[in-house]
């Protein structure tokens, strides 16, 4: 059913006190690409629970339909719950969609452990938690395709309840594809080697997009859980970084949880580097690794019950990227800019890929995507502030949308988007001399073929932002194998 407040016509700045519905706003959360989370109570019950509002930036957007539909079919103790759905009518007639959601008091994983330093006991707990819900997602046939610390909210002290947030962007069997060739929403950080594989196979202008499966899902989980223990992420998957070579058929993997951090319990080192095996087929199910990951909370020994860190650590800052515009009439957040970033690590082999000839290049940037990343807004109109930040989050949304990373890790390249560059890179595809390019699907921009995805430019993943336009580089399909081919998986 509709509602409206005629008073009001922006959805990304209502201020408190505005009718959604039943609900009534009290506090504005955060906003991203696609829609704007904030705090609310049920009008005539203002001392009864609060819960999380997300309304749609943009008019009758179906993403919100296929994620009511979605976490419908869940219910799990470590999923938000689902209270309503509905629709807000603007000042001009049109209709947003809006859902409201359990309310979660909890801060990311990566906050979580800065925070509490917690033992391998406490960190296998937490996980099999994450990989219960998993598992209840695989059994109503959908996958969650953003799985990462940021988007797991722990409630409570070391002894921690987790939540596995922002269905946003899953996706279920005979949902509608919302989104353009040739990766569903994610972070890139952690897509897992076969998704760049069937990139790899399938050219950047393919016409299907990569069928995210469960085995991503884990493997992106993976990827969480290194960062936790390890205060560094895995080598990058992505083909342009020489440190991917680790994922190759013939490469040695990342190093062990083990060997960075001794603190580190062996079966959580071991469950880690499952998680992250190149070959998906090696990686356990939701279910199993849940199963594994209790019994490893069960087994282990008094070694996993120091703490992982000598002392907590200091909770990291956001990337200067991460600018923010607040809103009327609430209160500014803090953000505070990073020393440095991450360095890159060496890969320890090396094969021959095209990919590689990206790794001189600039590399493909992160944009903002289906209600991920935090405040990112036209710079025109943002402005860095400091001031106090709570340390609570909210459901319905990536906790990176709520408040700046708060891990003793900086997030990568998460949230920071490129202008395309002014020549191509090493191994683009380049138009002839009449400038037409090889495929009808790609543009010819600074002596270079692109292929544009059509999203907003403020939903631009993987991509470089020209003249409002989002694009990617075309790269010609890497050779066929001649033995062990295999065949890249598609989407239905």
């Amino acid at each position: 059913m509709a509602s409206t407040d005629a008073s009001q016509g922006d959805p990304t700045r209502l201020p408190p006190g505005t009718r959604v519905g039943p609900w009534e706003l009290r506090e504005w959360r955060g906003r991203g690409s696609y829609g704007t989370v904030y705090r609310a109570v049920r009008r005539g019950n203002p001392d009864v629970a609060e819960v999380a509002l997300k309304l749609a930036s943009h008019s009758e957007d179906p993403r919100f339909a296929r994620e009511v539909a979605l976490l419908s079919r869940l219910r799990h103790p470590n999923v938000p719950r689902l209270f309503d759905q509905g629709a807000w009518l603007n000042a001009a007639g049109r209709a947003h969609p809006y859902l409201v959601m359990e309310w979660v008091d909890g801060i990311s994983l990566y906050a979580w452990a800065a925070r509490h330093a917690p033992t391998s006991r406490q960190v296998l707990r937490v996980l099999s938690q994450v990989a219960s819900a998993l598992a209840q997602t695989v059994e109503v046939g959908a996958v969650h395709r953003d799985v990462k610390g940021d988007n797991i909210l722990v409630r409570g002290g070391a002894e921690g309840h987790a939540f596995l947030m922002d269905y946003g962007s899953g996706y279920y069997a005979g949902a509608e594809r919302l989104t353009p060739p040739l990766f569903p929403p994610a972070t890139p950080r952690y897509r897992s080697p076969e998704a760049w594989a069937y990139a790899q196979r399938a050219g950047l202008d393919a016409e299907r997009p990569y069928e995210v499966q469960p085995a991503d899902d884990v493997f992106a989980l993976g990827v969480s859980a290194y960062r936790l223990v390890t205060g560094t992420y895995p080598p990058s998957t992505e083909p342009w970084d020489t440190a991917s070579q680790v994922w190759s058929q013939d490469g040695v993997g990342p190093r062990s949880p083990q060997e960075l951090n001794p603190r580190v319990a062996p079966h959580l080192s071991s469950l880690i580097l499952c998680m992250l095996s190149s070959k998906p087929e090696h990686r356990a199910t939701p279910s199993e690794l849940a199963k594994a990951l209790n019994g490893a909370t069960r087994q282990a020994g008094p070694e996993a019950d120091q703490p992982l860190f000598a002392e907590a650590r200091n909770e990291s800052p956001a990337w200067p990227s991460q600018t923010m515009r607040m809103m009327p009439g609430f209160a500014l957040p803090d953000v505070r800019m990073p020393d440095e970033r991450e360095a890159p690590k060496k890969a320890r082999r090396f094969g021959s890929r095209w990919w590689l000839a990206l790794a001189a290049g600039v590399p493909v940037a992160m944009g903002v995507g289906w209600l991920l990343q935090p405040w990112l807004l036209p710079a025109e109109h943002a402005v860095a502030v400091t001031a106090k930040r709570g340390a609570s989050s909210v459901a319905a949304a990536d906790t990176a949308l709520m408040a700046p990373p708060i891990s003793g890790v900086p997030s990568g390249r998460e949230g920071i988007t490129l202008e395309l560059p002014h020549k191509p890179f090493p191994g683009q595809e380049r138009p002839d001399s009449a400038g037409k390019c090889p495929r009808k699907t790609q543009i010819a921009i600074n002596n270079g073929c692109w292929v544009e995805l059509k999203v907003a430019p403020d939903a631009c993943e993987d991509g470089y932002l020209h003249k409002g336009g989002c694009y990617m580089p075309a790269f010609r399909p890497a050779p066929t194998p001649t033995s062990h081919p295999t065949t890249p998986r598609q989407a239905p």
